[in-house]
């Protein structure tokens, strides 16, 4: 035997095993599917990138908490820890592309950051983007396309997105008499994990005045229905932020239209912590506040001029996963799926195991998932591993049977038997399971 090794995955990395997985995968598909019928194309991006792509914006946090190595080229390298520098980069790269551009791609993220509930090193995330577009109404569709996630899930009633537009905080800040609003709004982005207490002194901490500090308290507490805030925010708002203001109210009416409008409130504390971000951002939300933020986006116009000669437009988010799949959890919807075999062809004896595959792969050619026998294994032990399986239905080939042209079709839900000509079979399984 070889020697013994830590068969644990690293922290914040997680072995999914197929039991597990099933549920995931089906998220996935409910994602994926919901980008296509929205009009994104899936793209298929590095998992490495030049480590560049974060450092030349210092101010991001995420440059902390990169995978970051040399190679053997003397290359600075990073597995990504978000996709959106990276699509900025392919945006840059073909000039040639029609706009508005709509891309979606699922991959794994990598973070050295603390791990907690919803939060890993290793992650899953889809990615929506649409490049090119500045109007209000790519804003509304991305956040569309992330509440009709939930909605097919049926979790319409515990999630809420909130949105804010970061010019407008900033613009109302200014307004209001305070000097330093980049370090008002970094102590603002965590305003929903503090007390009153905590955000005061970590505001005054920050060079703020108490009168200042109570007055960023004040304005950042303005939240609610997104189009009935629109008026006390046309009155708090200074003149160069009224565009900001009816953009807004714009937004507010187009995801009426979507159908989301009762998922989407308006948070004047919600900042987003990528420096990247320029206008809108948001963030989806547990409605019971039993988890952290599930995830976030927003619109970032600034970052694809970052890496070339042109500017381009941009919006998008990141679905987050683990979150989802925690409040799937707290909401009692787990699991999704469960692993699962349409069907297992059970054989009396390993002579007849040629017969089996052939009609194996007559249901496979339906597109029917169909387990044989590989082990050699007794009567009772392909029934038992079958119902281990999540069998659907089980095809039992004997002798007796086939001298009739028959074989025995068991229902592993039921437990109800029948016999069935060899002729029919496939036909029948596929009418049994339709």
């Amino acid at each position: 035997m070889g020697s013994e090794i830590n068969l644990e995955s690293l922290k914040g990395t997680y072995d999914r095993y197929s039991e597990e997985w099933a549920t995931w995968s089906y998220l996935i598909d409910v994602v994926e599917e919901t980008a296509e019928e929205f009009g994104f194309k899936e793209i298929d991006p590095p998992s490495i990138e030049r480590q560049e792509l974060w450092t030349q914006k210092e101010e991001d946090s995420v440059t902390d908490e990169m995978y970051a190595f040399t190679d053997k080229g003397d290359n600075k390298i990073t597995l990504v820890p978000e996709q959106t520098p990276t699509r900025a980069r392919l945006i840059q790269k073909r000039k040639d592309l029609k706009t508005p551009v709509k891309w979606f791609k699922t991959s794994k993220r990598w973070r050295y950051e603390d791990v907690t509930q919803g939060r890993d090193r290793e992650f899953l995330q889809t990615d929506f983007d649409v490049f090119g577009v500045e109007s209000v109404n790519a804003d509304a569709e991305v956040i569309a396309a992330a509440a009709t996630i939930y909605q097919k899930l049926g979790l319409e009633d515990r999630v809420k997105f909130l949105v804010n537009d970061r010019k407008l905080l900033e613009s109302i800040l200014e307004s209001h008499g305070i000097k330093d609003t980049e370090e008002a709004m970094k102590v603002v982005d965590d305003k929903e994990k503090m007390d009153s207490a905590e955000f005061l002194d970590d505001l005054q901490d920050r060079g703020l005045s108490k009168s200042e500090a109570l007055k960023v308290d004040e304005l950042t507490d303005i939240s609610g229905p997104i189009l009935e805030n629109i008026e006390e925010l046309r009155k708090k708002s200074p003149r160069d932020a009224q565009q900001s203001v009816e953009r807004l109210e714009s937004l507010g009416k187009a995801l009426d239209a979507y159908g989301v409008a009762d998922m989407c409130r308006f948070d004047l504390s919600i900042v987003r912590g990528l420096a990247y971000y320029t206008g809108l951002v948001f963030e989806a939300f547990d409605s019971k506040g039993e988890l952290r933020a599930l995830f976030g986006g927003g619109r970032y116009d600034n970052l694809v001029g970052e890496y070339g000669d042109r500017e381009v437009s941009a919006v998008g988010f990141a679905f987050g996963y683990s979150t989802t799949i925690e409040l799937l959890k707290k909401a009692d919807k787990y699991p999704l799926k469960q692993a699962e075999t349409d069907v297992y062809i059970l054989t009396v004896s390993e002579s007849l195991r040629d017969l089996a595959i052939e009609y194996a792969e007559g249901l496979r050619d339906k597109g029917v998932s169909v387990e044989t026998d590989l082990a050699g294994r007794g009567f009772g032990s392909q029934l038992e591993y079958a119902d281990t399986m999540n069998t659907h239905k089980v095809v039992i080939i004997g002798e007796n049977d086939l001298q009739n042209d028959e074989v025995t079709l068991k229902d592993m839900k039921s437990g109800d038997e029948r016999k069935v000509d060899t002729q029919n079979l496939v036909s029948v399984l596929i009418d049994s399971m339709s």
